[in-house]
């Protein structure tokens, strides 16, 4: 039996959002530095505070991974410098489910949240499986109980 894991669609269209955007402030930025005027100084200040902030969020995207549950254990394939890793399921020590809360300011919460699985294996990493990436995460932990227990 063999699942491989699909990505929400939500998930593909939050990386392009974040890439066009990356994308026009970088081009705003060049041509800001090639003609420099006295209004366009302050938004380059702007522009780049947005570059770096758009760098520092995009980071998490390096921890990106896909999965392909197997017989014997799982796949996971780096999305963005596609490098593979198997895992055995008898590496698996445990599967502890977590949940994130939205907080306001208060402390008053904003939504009801999500749950997600954080796998922990002998050499003492850890591997969190989100709904928040994953269209068949149900089936993804389901698969990996299944083999675990």
């Amino acid at each position: 039996m063999l699942i491989e894991s699909k990505f929400r669609k939500l998930f593909w269209i939050r990386i392009g959002i974040g890439v066009f955007i990356f994308l026009i402030t970088l081009i705003f930025i060049i041509n800001g530095l090639r003609n420099p005027t006295e209004a366009t100084k302050q938004y380059l200040i702007v522009a780049f505070i947005l570059l770096l902030f758009l760098v520092y969020v995009s980071t998490g995207l390096l921890e990106t991974f896909s999965l392909k549950i197997m017989e014997d254990g799982f796949e996971k394939t780096s999305l963005i410098f596609r490098t593979k890793e198997f895992i055995s399921f008898n590496s698996i020590l445990s599967m502890e489910r977590q949940k994130v809360k939205q907080n306001n300011m208060r402390g008053v919460n904003i939504s009801d949240g999500f749950h997600f699985m954080v796998l922990q294996f002998e050499n003492g990493k850890d591997l969190i499986i989100s709904p928040d990436n994953f269209e068949n995460y149900t089936q993804i932990i389901e698969a990996i109980k299944i083999r675990i227990e």
